[in-house]
């Protein structure tokens, strides 16, 4: 009892209601629901201050979808073992699992629920043990680990339960939470990125506030409101999006799913209104965060009445008669058909129908708008293929798409294409005559031609690489490294390529065109790359939304 922080939490934990308190099941069941609270509360907060690797504000969404699918396997008054509840948690997370951040978090707790001995409840030095497998298991997903993120601050949470493990439960969490408090405020030393754009960590935040809200959860502290704020996402919710889901009618069109964002959104006015568009309509959320649901013929609709809303992301359109044939091509009583599938994670309807017409089966989603584990998996089962490579197509979603391959008894290679221009690559590469891994290596081989420029407006000012950038402004990243803020978008096109161009040699160019841009803009962009460069210039409409371009150099 010599340190002074254990003796402060000592102090601070003399209360009988809680002095002594082991974890049982309710009890963690209640804790992650706090916790998923929280992260939900701050999520827009958490958004605003991601900027590593990017500017794009992605970081807090991606942890609170997460938490909120790990909650949505559990009630308050669970009555399993503290096992089963976090196994529960921990599985459901993983099919959840939004970015890097959510894989990332996923890890962490299914790391904390593997328990060896099976505990029915939790005392302070068997939670300890939890936090050191959390830090493990998180630190072994990532190949790069970087310092001065969640692996820092769940680091330091391992190490300050290590240090309080013979002490009550309460007091093991509550010097967790300290130490990450203080991880994540030390977290600009750390990564230099930070310091320049003025921010701690928003992976670290995130973990932070977790915590902080299980501590709460723990303590019984703010039980209604906790209760309260879940109400929005509950596990009834989830059922009835499964039955949705699984009973669809073919006739119904389009499965379209989205999240809008904004101020004092009107839930009942835009349930009317997706009423009037399409049925099994499910609108859930609260004046600022609304989730929808709804089978309809006229989705690009549907997407655009909600931008009037506000803000737009999560975005899912799933053709329900091909999710049928889908579903049946999976059933285990059809034999795997022979030869190699491939599934690409395509952002835009222009690349999707490009992936298709090239063979590819479409996961929707990328930057913004991640696929979960899950996702990636029922696209590789639903193949009926006895041999299946896997594009992410982003970087955010590669390791989903390693989880995703897991543990299937059909034979799956994740390519790391990290970008769209990287996907078409490989896929021009594919030879279904050839054998599996010589189709691997020549896909390999294609991508690492690709270099890839993606055009798109800063999320928030900042300083990154000594480049100053406001916000809104135009920016260019080459391979996801910020390379360029300029004053158009075009100009930021050309900028990148007259990099990539500078360290390389190339042949072809090819301009993905976003939502919104038009083609009068797209053409003088490759007209202009034409002339300055004397090198032939693709332009695709890809349709992707929130990057006007993006640019392959290969």
């Amino acid at each position: 009892m010599g340190n002074p922080l254990i003796r402060r939490l000592h102090h601070n934990a003399r209360n009988p209601r809680i002095t002594g308190l082991t974890i049982d099941g309710a009890t963690l069941a209640r804790m992650f629901r706090a916790g998923a609270a929280a992260l939900r509360a701050q999520a827009d907060a958490i958004n605003a201050i991601n900027v590593f690797p990017v500017p794009d504000g992605d970081t807090g969404t991606n942890l609170s979808l997460t938490m909120q699918a790990a909650a949505g396997a559990i009630t308050l008054d669970d009555e399993r073992s503290a096992e089963v509840v976090a196994t529960a948690a921990a599985k459901a997370a993983l099919m959840g699992a939004k970015g890097n951040s959510g894989v990332i978090l996923s890890q962490i707790l299914a790391g904390f629920a593997a328990m060896p001995d099976h505990d029915a409840a939790l005392d302070g030095a068997s939670l300890a043990r939890a936090f050191a497998r959390a830090r493990d298991a998180a630190y072994k997903v990532v190949s790069q680990p970087k310092e001065g993120t969640i692996l820092t601050a769940i680091a330091a949470a391992a190490d300050a339960a290590a240090l309080a493990g013979n002490a009550s439960t309460v007091i093991v969490l509550d010097a967790v939470v300290t130490a990450t408090r203080e991880a994540v405020d030390r977290t600009p030393d750390l990564l230099p990125v930070l310091k320049e754009a003025g921010v701690v960590d928003a992976g670290a935040q995130g973990l932070y506030v977790l915590l902080d809200g299980m501590l709460r959860g723990l303590r019984g502290e703010e039980g209604a409101t906790a209760a309260a704020d879940l109400g929005a996402i509950d596990p009834a919710w989830l059922a009835a999006t499964v039955r949705t889901h699984a009973h669809g009618d073919a006739q119904s069109g389009f499965c379209t799913e989205f999240v809008v964002t904004g101020a004092a959104i009107d839930a009942d006015a835009l349930r009317t209104r997706m009423h009037a568009l399409g049925n099994s309509v499910l609108v859930v959320g609260g004046d600022d965060v609304v989730r929808v649901h709804v089978h309809t013929h006229v989705p690009d609709d549907a997407l655009a009445h909600a931008r009037t809303l506000g803000d737009v992301s999560h975005e899912k359109v799933d053709d329900m008669e091909a999710q049928f044939r889908a579903l049946a091509a999976s059933s285990p009583s059809v034999a795997p058909t022979e030869g190699i599938a491939v599934v690409a994670v395509a952002l835009g309807d222009g690349i999707a129908e490009l992936f298709e017409s090239m063979g590819a089966r479409v996961v929707r989603g990328g930057q913004t708008m991640n696929p979960s584990a899950g996702d990636i998996r029922a696209a590789i089962e639903a193949t009926g293929a006895s041999e299946v490579i896997v594009l992410p197509d982003n970087k955010n979603v590669v390791m989903a798409a390693k989880l995703a391959a897991e543990g299937l008894a059909t034979l799956v290679a994740v390519v790391e294409t990290r970008s769209i221009p990287q996907g078409v690559a490989a896929l021009v590469a594919l030879n279904t005559e050839a054998p599996f891994d010589e189709n691997v290596a020549a896909m390999n081989d294609a991508i690492a031609s690709v270099t890839t420029a993606e055009i798109t407006l800063a999320a928030r000012p900042t300083r990154i690489h000594d480049i100053d950038v406001r916000a809104g402004q135009p920016i260019g990243l080459i391979d996801g490294d910020l390379a360029v803020a300029a004053e158009t978008i075009a100009e930021a096109a050309h900028q990148c390529v007259a990099r990539i161009l500078a360290a390389r040699d190339a042949s072809l160019i090819t301009l993905y065109v976003g939502e919104g841009e038009t083609e009068d803009a797209a053409n003088a962009i490759a007209d202009g790359l034409r002339e300055r460069h004397g090198l032939d210039v693709d332009v695709v409409h890809g349709g992707q939304p929130h990057y006007p371009y993006f640019v392959g150099v290969e």
